[in-house]
Protein backbone atom coordinates (compact mmCIF):
# COMPACT_ATOMS: atom_id res chain seq x y z
CA UNK A 1 0.00 0.00 0.00
CA UNK A 2 2.88 2.28 -0.68
CA UNK A 3 4.17 4.35 -3.57
CA UNK A 4 4.66 7.76 -5.02
CA UNK A 5 2.27 10.63 -4.48
CA UNK A 6 2.14 11.36 -8.23
CA UNK A 7 -0.01 8.29 -8.89
CA UNK A 8 -3.40 8.02 -7.10
CA UNK A 9 -3.15 4.23 -6.99
CA UNK A 10 -0.18 4.49 -4.68
CA UNK A 11 -1.48 7.27 -2.42
CA UNK A 12 -2.67 6.50 1.07
CA UNK A 13 -5.92 8.38 0.43
CA UNK A 14 -6.76 5.97 -2.40
CA UNK A 15 -6.57 3.09 0.04
CA UNK A 16 -8.79 4.92 2.53
CA UNK A 17 -11.77 3.91 0.39
CA UNK A 18 -11.01 0.23 1.04
CA UNK A 19 -10.79 0.43 4.82
CA UNK A 20 -14.22 -1.15 5.36
CA UNK A 21 -13.40 -4.15 3.18
CA UNK A 22 -10.12 -4.87 4.95
CA UNK A 23 -11.81 -4.41 8.35
CA UNK A 24 -13.71 -7.67 7.90
CA UNK A 25 -12.53 -10.07 10.61
CA UNK A 26 -13.59 -13.01 8.42
CA UNK A 27 -10.64 -12.31 6.11
CA UNK A 28 -8.35 -13.67 8.83
CA UNK A 29 -10.55 -16.61 9.73
CA UNK A 30 -10.31 -18.47 6.44
CA UNK A 31 -8.11 -18.99 3.40
CA UNK A 32 -4.72 -17.40 2.89
CA UNK A 33 -4.57 -15.10 5.89
CA UNK A 34 -5.51 -17.89 8.28
CA UNK A 35 -2.79 -20.04 6.75
CA UNK A 36 -0.32 -17.16 7.07
CA UNK A 37 -0.91 -17.08 10.83
CA UNK A 38 -0.15 -20.80 11.08
CA UNK A 39 2.90 -20.46 8.84
CA UNK A 40 4.28 -17.55 10.87
CA UNK A 41 3.90 -19.47 14.11
CA UNK A 42 5.78 -22.41 12.62
CA UNK A 43 8.47 -20.25 10.98
CA UNK A 44 9.20 -18.13 14.04
CA UNK A 45 8.93 -20.75 16.76
CA UNK A 46 8.24 -19.39 20.25
CA UNK A 47 6.84 -15.87 19.71
CA UNK A 48 6.97 -14.58 23.29
CA UNK A 49 8.91 -11.33 23.41
CA UNK A 50 9.73 -11.40 19.69
CA UNK A 51 9.35 -8.02 17.99
CA UNK A 52 7.32 -8.08 14.77
CA UNK A 53 6.49 -5.33 12.28
CA UNK A 54 3.37 -5.67 10.13
CA UNK A 55 4.20 -3.68 6.98
CA UNK A 56 1.07 -2.45 5.22
CA UNK A 57 -1.01 -3.37 8.26
CA UNK A 58 -4.25 -1.86 6.97
CA UNK A 59 -6.86 -1.53 9.75
CA UNK A 60 -4.73 -3.63 12.08
CA UNK A 61 -6.64 -6.89 12.21
CA UNK A 62 -3.58 -8.91 11.26
CA UNK A 63 -1.37 -6.89 13.61
CA UNK A 64 -3.71 -7.67 16.49
CA UNK A 65 -3.75 -11.35 15.59
CA UNK A 66 0.04 -11.43 15.47
CA UNK A 67 -0.02 -9.95 18.97
CA UNK A 68 -2.52 -12.59 20.08
CA UNK A 69 -0.04 -15.25 18.94
CA UNK A 70 2.41 -13.76 21.43
CA UNK A 71 4.49 -11.41 19.32
CA UNK A 72 5.24 -7.84 20.38
CA UNK A 73 3.57 -6.52 17.24
CA UNK A 74 3.65 -3.07 15.64
CA UNK A 75 2.29 -1.88 12.31
CA UNK A 76 2.73 0.74 9.61
CA UNK A 77 0.48 1.81 6.76
CA UNK A 78 0.30 4.67 4.26
CA UNK A 79 -3.48 5.08 4.52
CA UNK A 80 -4.65 7.62 7.13
CA UNK A 81 -8.03 5.91 7.50
CA UNK A 82 -6.51 2.46 7.91
CA UNK A 83 -3.93 3.76 10.37
CA UNK A 84 -6.65 5.43 12.44
CA UNK A 85 -8.63 2.17 12.51
CA UNK A 86 -5.53 0.16 13.41
CA UNK A 87 -4.69 2.43 16.33
CA UNK A 88 -7.95 1.39 17.95
CA UNK A 89 -6.27 -1.96 18.63
CA UNK A 90 -4.11 -0.19 21.19
CA UNK A 91 -0.95 -1.36 19.47
CA UNK A 92 1.93 0.76 18.19
CA UNK A 93 0.74 1.82 14.72
CA UNK A 94 2.45 4.45 12.61
CA UNK A 95 1.45 6.32 9.46
CA UNK A 96 4.44 5.73 7.19
CA UNK A 97 5.63 4.72 3.74
CA UNK A 98 6.93 1.16 3.69
CA UNK A 99 9.79 2.26 1.47
CA UNK A 100 10.94 4.62 4.26
CA UNK A 101 10.21 2.82 7.50
CA UNK A 102 10.54 5.06 10.59
CA UNK A 103 12.64 2.60 12.60
CA UNK A 104 16.30 2.05 13.35
CA UNK A 105 18.06 -0.81 11.58
CA UNK A 106 17.61 -4.16 13.29
CA UNK A 107 14.61 -3.03 15.35
CA UNK A 108 12.54 -6.20 14.78
CA UNK A 109 12.97 -9.95 14.95
CA UNK A 110 10.48 -10.40 12.11
CA UNK A 111 8.86 -8.26 9.44
CA UNK A 112 5.70 -9.39 7.68
CA UNK A 113 3.96 -8.09 4.57
CA UNK A 114 0.63 -9.74 3.68
CA UNK A 115 -0.46 -8.96 0.09
CA UNK A 116 1.51 -5.72 0.10
CA UNK A 117 4.64 -6.21 -2.01
CA UNK A 118 2.66 -6.56 -5.23
CA UNK A 119 0.74 -3.33 -4.58
CA UNK A 120 3.72 -0.99 -4.41
CA UNK A 121 5.50 0.94 -7.12
CA UNK A 122 8.96 -0.10 -5.92
CA UNK A 123 8.84 -3.66 -4.52
CA UNK A 124 12.63 -3.93 -4.24
CA UNK A 125 12.78 -0.77 -2.13
CA UNK A 126 10.08 -2.15 0.17
CA UNK A 127 11.88 -5.47 0.60
CA UNK A 128 15.17 -3.67 1.25
CA UNK A 129 13.53 -1.65 4.03
CA UNK A 130 11.99 -4.77 5.55
CA UNK A 131 15.43 -6.37 5.54
CA UNK A 132 17.04 -3.25 7.04
CA UNK A 133 14.75 -3.06 10.07
CA UNK A 134 14.98 -6.83 10.67
CA UNK A 135 17.80 -7.84 13.00
CA UNK A 136 20.62 -10.06 11.70
CA UNK A 137 19.42 -13.64 12.02
CA UNK A 138 15.78 -12.53 11.93
CA UNK A 139 13.17 -13.28 9.32
CA UNK A 140 11.17 -11.60 6.55
CA UNK A 141 7.81 -13.17 5.68
CA UNK A 142 5.95 -12.12 2.56
CA UNK A 143 2.61 -13.29 1.20
CA UNK A 144 1.43 -12.37 -2.29
CA UNK A 145 -1.71 -13.13 -4.24
CA UNK A 146 -1.45 -16.08 -6.58
CA UNK A 147 -1.70 -15.81 -10.37
CA UNK A 148 -5.29 -17.09 -10.47
CA UNK A 149 -6.79 -14.11 -8.66
CA UNK A 150 -8.77 -11.08 -9.80
CA UNK A 151 -5.99 -8.48 -9.27
CA UNK A 152 -3.77 -10.39 -11.69
CA UNK A 153 -6.53 -10.26 -14.30
CA UNK A 154 -7.00 -6.55 -13.63
CA UNK A 155 -3.26 -5.91 -13.99
CA UNK A 156 -3.44 -7.16 -17.58
CA UNK A 157 -4.90 -3.76 -18.49
CA UNK A 158 -1.43 -2.27 -18.24
CA UNK A 159 -0.62 -3.88 -21.60
CA UNK A 160 -3.15 -1.48 -23.11
CA UNK A 161 -1.66 1.51 -21.31
CA UNK A 162 -4.54 1.65 -18.84
CA UNK A 163 -4.06 2.38 -15.10
CA UNK A 164 -3.31 -0.85 -13.29
CA UNK A 165 -1.03 -2.29 -10.66
CA UNK A 166 1.88 -3.23 -12.89
CA UNK A 167 3.87 -4.78 -10.04
CA UNK A 168 1.60 -7.77 -9.56
CA UNK A 169 4.33 -10.36 -8.96
CA UNK A 170 4.54 -14.01 -9.89
CA UNK A 171 5.84 -16.24 -7.07
CA UNK A 172 9.08 -16.98 -8.95
CA UNK A 173 9.65 -13.22 -9.25
CA UNK A 174 9.15 -12.79 -5.51
CA UNK A 175 11.71 -15.52 -4.86
CA UNK A 176 14.24 -13.74 -7.06
CA UNK A 177 13.47 -10.36 -5.48
CA UNK A 178 14.04 -11.72 -1.98
CA UNK A 179 17.28 -13.40 -3.03
CA UNK A 180 18.59 -10.28 -4.77
CA UNK A 181 17.75 -8.28 -1.64
CA UNK A 182 20.25 -10.46 0.19
CA UNK A 183 17.81 -12.73 2.01
CA UNK A 184 17.95 -16.51 2.15
CA UNK A 185 14.68 -18.29 1.44
CA UNK A 186 14.03 -20.90 4.10
CA UNK A 187 10.59 -22.21 3.16
CA UNK A 188 7.48 -21.58 1.07
CA UNK A 189 3.86 -22.65 1.17
CA UNK A 190 0.84 -22.10 -1.02
CA UNK A 191 -2.89 -21.78 -0.49
CA UNK A 192 -4.54 -24.21 -2.88
CA UNK A 193 -6.99 -22.81 -5.41
CA UNK A 194 -10.39 -24.46 -4.76
CA UNK A 195 -10.58 -25.69 -8.38
CA UNK A 196 -7.42 -27.78 -7.92
CA UNK A 197 -7.87 -31.28 -6.43
CA UNK A 198 -6.10 -31.73 -3.09
CA UNK A 199 -4.10 -34.81 -4.07
CA UNK A 200 -3.01 -33.30 -7.37
CA UNK A 201 -1.86 -30.13 -5.56
CA UNK A 202 0.24 -32.17 -3.17
CA UNK A 203 2.05 -33.87 -6.03
CA UNK A 204 2.95 -30.67 -7.90
CA UNK A 205 6.45 -29.26 -8.04
CA UNK A 206 6.94 -25.84 -6.48
CA UNK A 207 6.57 -23.75 -9.65
CA UNK A 208 3.41 -25.54 -10.81
CA UNK A 209 1.95 -25.36 -7.32
CA UNK A 210 2.61 -21.62 -7.13
CA UNK A 211 0.54 -21.10 -10.28
CA UNK A 212 -2.32 -23.08 -8.74
CA UNK A 213 -2.39 -21.10 -5.49
CA UNK A 214 -4.54 -18.16 -4.42
CA UNK A 215 -1.74 -17.01 -2.12
CA UNK A 216 1.97 -17.76 -1.98
CA UNK A 217 3.86 -17.37 1.30
CA UNK A 218 7.65 -17.15 1.56
CA UNK A 219 9.77 -17.07 4.69
CA UNK A 220 13.33 -15.77 4.31
CA UNK A 221 16.19 -15.28 6.75
CA UNK A 222 18.43 -12.26 7.11
CA UNK A 223 22.03 -13.45 7.41
CA UNK A 224 23.53 -13.27 10.87
CA UNK A 225 26.50 -10.93 11.22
Amino acid sequence: MYGEKSDPLYEGAWWDEHCTFFSDEALWERGGRKQLLAYLRSFAGEPAGRRLLDVGCGPGIGTRRFAELGFCASGVDLSPAMTAAARRTGLDIRLADGCQLPYESGSFDYTVACTVVEWVRHPMALLAEMKRVTRPGGGVITAILGPRTLPHDDAFRRLYGKPANYNMLLPVELHRALTETGLSIRSTTGVRHPDVPVELYRQMDMVTKSFCSTMWIVGADKPAE
